[in-house]
């Protein structure tokens, strides 16, 4: 199955644990942006290239796990697998129930229907990915 992992620059280390317990079944990544990280200071061509290539991975993607906090990509990738949903399944994994009850960082879209939510402790979600 191929996988696409979006999060903030600050949780890459979080984003390939999580592709490397999905790349250990046999799944495979369309797109490692972590590679990379912030273009935010990148000439204009180059955050072209990025965007295009971060759109492309979510959209392939038949699996989408999206690890909070995220910041402005990660809601962007959220709403572009909620556009392409009908060939993937969408997880969003958080350590608290904060951004889902509204205590903290809530987002409606959180809440879509196609949205799967999981709260629980990081090792935990590894094992998840592992069993997918």
């Amino acid at each position: 199955m191929k996988f696409y992992v979006a999060s903030g620059v600050s949780n890459a280390e979080k984003v390939n644990q999580a592709a490397a317990a999905l790349e250990a079944g046999g799944h495979v990544r369309t797109y490692n942006w972590t590679t990379h990280g912030d273009v935010s200071k990148a000439p204009a061509e180059r955050k072209r290239e990025v965007a295009s290539n971060e759109s492309r991975g979510v959209a392939e993607a038949e699996l989408v796990v999206l690890l909070l906090p995220g910041r402005f990509g990660t809601h962007a990738e959220l709403g572009i697998a909620l556009a392409t949903a009908e060939n993937k399944r969408i997880l969003l994994w958080s350590e608290s129930s904060a951004p889902f009850d509204g205590a903290e960082g809530f987002c409606v879209f959180y809440h879509h229907p196609a949205v799967e939510r999981v709260v629980c402790p990081f090792e935990e979600l590894l094992r998840l990915l592992q069993a997918i």
